[in-house]
């Protein structure tokens, strides 16, 4: 008997997906005068800050909902 797979709600994965983004854009964003990450290209801290952009009006826009 296989084991029973964890059941989520609709726009799970989505909001998941979402909450990765905006905290890795904080992150980065917020600790630019740590040391190694003073090294980071502008345009690598501005495509993480686009992805959490993206991922924000994805799930605002187009919500995953029950049918």
């Amino acid at each position: 008997m296989p084991p029973e797979q964890p059941v989520h709600r609709p726009g799970f994965n989505q909001r998941r997906r979402c909450c990765l983004a905006l905290v890795s854009a904080l992150l980065v964003w917020g600790l630019r005068w740590l040391w190694p990450l003073q090294f980071l290209p502008g345009w690598l801290v501005v495509a993480v800050v686009a992805w959490a952009v993206i991922e924000l009006v994805n799930l605002l826009w187009w919500p995953r909902r029950w049918n």
